[in-house]
């Protein structure tokens, strides 16, 4: 075969490859948005989604689970949309990136683009809507117009740019120097900050990723324990912490940094139960969803869910016993049952944060797995996956990468963009060497 034969099949080769490119690209469309209101609340799923670029992709999603139909949507956010929690009677509380693609401008509220938006899907309408810190990973509502806060910011401009806003708003006075890696009491009624907890106060600032750095990653907080404690999942720390509201002393730990065969980089973490102490955890770092109860003083792995997940980020115990999983890698939401069964599937392209059932409220908190065993056995579905070992690590390198590339550029569209390059080196290579060879 000559050379300029070999020319022309490369030609071709880049032709047909770049093919799944550019289809994926002109099929991808965003979600038309349409009415919730003939879906039964246990039907309705909301999600939300980082999107994995700036372009495309980000949002508060509503699905019929029956059809996995989008009929309802809000995408006033460039690229990162986190915690979304169902309130009742369509109300939906969120955190996001709002508005226009640009960096902060702090001359006014308007311009400084974090938000908390508490709304009813159903009318538009907007209750309330106020600043939060950059990267917010997760904020509840706790009735009264008070909403608690995980506030996970790096001490970098970010920081900076949120400290302008809060001494602006007045929620913080001018000697404070910092004002990261904490939860924290927003009461909106009389726009005042009114508790916080100093992780830097309890742990040491080496922890983690280290205090001049991401230090906690703070993902979670919930309210539990009738309003006597607070969780929370510190991400780099590789634990679960509860902490006694009023005293701020630490009730009780799940894991510690470092120690990944019990947590590594867990996200999301919800009390199924208060004695004994049951906690059900999206793994993300173990690729799994596990559940813990603590007996004795002693922690015992009850249950855990991995077969074939990428990066889950979000688990919620239904009442009916199933679980309902954001495995984020494999971009979808599935619910499983005890014996790990998946019973309902939900396709989300766009990076899937939280979801919850909206007719089931902000984390349902169902039965631990000792009630529905009735012992404390531990019931892995963990498998031996049937994707072949090559395989897996070319999804968990495109998954890695996705979060540069647009969404629509799936494994297929990825694995012919490196054929196409490839090829096209292939090319060059070809006339170097023909130019040499003269």
């Amino acid at each position: 075969m000559n050379d300029r034969t070999i020319r022309l099949v490369l030609v071709g080769i880049l032709i047909v490859s770049f093919f799944p490119v550019a289809n994926a690209a002109l099929t991808a469309e965003s979600a038309v948005q349409s009415t919730e209101s003939s879906v039964p609340p246990n039907q309705t799923l909301l999600v939300s989604t980082q999107g994995a670029s700036v372009e495309f992709g980000a949002g508060i999603f509503s699905f019929n689970r029956s059809s996995d139909r989008i009929i309802w949507k809000w995408t006033d956010c460039p690229n990162k949309c986190f915690d979304v929690d169902p309130l009742g009677d369509g109300e939906t509380l969120f955190v996001s990136k709002t508005g226009e693609k640009k960096p902060f401008q702090i001359n006014g509220s308007d311009s400084y683009n974090w938000k908390a938006t508490h709304l009813n899907r159903s009318t538009g309408e907007i209750y309330r809507q106020f600043s939060v810190p950059p990267e917010t990973h997760d904020i509840d509502y706790l009735g009264d117009g008070r909403y608690i806060v995980a506030n996970k910011i790096l001490h970098d401009s970010a920081e900076q740019a949120w400290l302008r806003e809060a001494k602006r708003q007045g929620w913080i006075n001018e000697s404070r120097e910092t004002h990261s890696h904490l939860v924290y009491i927003y009461n909106a009624t009389s726009d005042e900050i009114v508790w916080e907890y100093r992780f830097v106060d309890h742990f040491p600032k080496n922890a983690g990723d280290g205090y001049a750095n991401d230090y906690t990653h703070l993902n979670d907080v919930d309210v539990v324990d009738n309003g006597s404690a607070v969780l929370l999942s510190p991400r780099e720390f590789d634990r679960v912490v509860l902490i006694d509201k009023e005293t701020k002393e630490t009730r009780w730990t799940l894991g510690a940094e470092d120690e990944y065969s019990t947590l590594h980089e867990q996200h999301n973490p919800v009390l199924l139960s208060n004695s004994p102490p049951t906690v059900l955890v999206a793994d993300s770092g173990n690729d799994r969803i596990v559940e813990y109860t603590r007996r004795n003083g002693s922690w015992k792995q009850t249950w855990i869910y991995k077969n074939e997940l990428r990066w889950p980020r979000d688990a919620d115990r239904l009442p009916s016993g199933n679980t309902l999983i954001v495995d984020t890698g494999n971009d979808r939401v599935i619910e499983v049952t005890p014996d790990g069964e998946i019973v309902n599937t939900t396709e989300i392209a766009q990076a899937p944060y939280d979801a919850e059932i909206a007719g089931l409220g902000d984390e349902p908190q169902g039965p631990p797995m000792y009630e529905i065993r009735g012992s404390d056995t531990n019931t892995s579905t963990e498998q031996v996956s049937s994707v072949e070992s090559l395989q897996r690590v070319w999804l968990d390198y495109h998954f890695t990468a996705s979060w540069i590339l647009p969404t629509w550029v799936d494994p297929i569209a990825f694995g012919s963009m490196h054929f196409s390059i490839l090829s096209f080196g292939g090319l060059i290579i070809m006339r170097i060497r023909h130019y040499l060879e003269k």
